[in-house]
């Protein structure tokens, strides 16, 4: 009976080579498998901000109000995200999605709202549920905020009235309104921190052909600033004696 060659078939070396192949293999592997869950867990995380009361979507032009969004999600805080989740969260129980638009910034949080929900036709008086949408929003944000610019903006259709002879009036009332409701609450800014502009029909956001359309330009676009307001406009000029 011929004796069994106790040789190894290959040299030893190659075991430890082999074993650590396995491992770079292992390793590579699992960074693979860690980097498809990252991209799932990043396209879930863009798709809950998607849709008409996101941060992201929008049917219409961009508002003019609005800075460019953190395009690193990193970059928006926990706070940001509660803050936003929790105004979210009060505009689909008051089924306002169709009305409240909300967009997180990196200059701030943006409110769009139609002028349906905020003052009767012709008229620069706040009403209900404008009133609870706009309290609840100051508080939220109670400690972030550091200003809020309120835009005010009509449709392109004329008005003529012993009150507001044109949209330029209309909507600085509108936007003077929505300023004076904050300042007037208990968590209110100092006053040099609020600021209200009338943009009448000159910046709209959907087309005037249409009812619809009309609708949406029909709005008040408040941005709770995490700065304090600069008038960049005459922030560097010189001052006058």
């Amino acid at each position: 009976m011929e004796e069994e060659d106790d040789e190894p078939s290959a040299p030893f070396w190659m075991a430890t080579f082999s074993d650590m192949a396995t491992i770079l293999l292992t390793f590579f592997v699992m960074i693979v498998a860690m980097s498809e869950v990252e991209v799932k867990k990043f396209k879930a995380a863009l798709s809950y901000f998607q849709g008409s009361t996101g941060i992201l979507e929008h049917d219409a032009a961009t508002p003019a109000i609005q800075a460019p969004m953190r395009e690193n999600l990193d970059q928006v805080t926990a706070e940001d995200l509660e803050r936003y989740e929790e105004v979210l969260r009060y505009i689909e129980a008051q089924n306002l999605e169709d009305k409240v638009e909300i967009f997180l910034t990196d200059r701030g949080m943006h409110v769009v709202i139609t002028d349906s929900v905020m003052f009767s036709t012709g008229s620069a008086e706040l009403i209900e549920p404008s009133r609870s949408i706009l309290a609840l929003v100051s508080q939220v944000l109670q400690e972030g905020v550091e200003s809020v610019i309120v835009e005010g903006h009509t449709d392109d259709r004329s008005i003529a009235t012993k009150v507001f002879p044109s949209n330029w009036e209309l909507s600085t009332a509108r936007a003077s309104a929505v300023v004076r409701f904050l300042s007037d609450l208990d968590n209110a800014l100092p006053d040099s921190q609020y600021v209200s502009i009338g943009y009448g029909e000159f910046r709209p956001i959907a087309t005037n052909r249409t009812s619809e359309g009309r609708a949406k330009n029909r709005r008040v676009e408040i941005l709770f600033s995490w700065e304090p307001w600069i008038n960049q406009a005459t922030h560097n000029l010189p001052i006058r004696p």
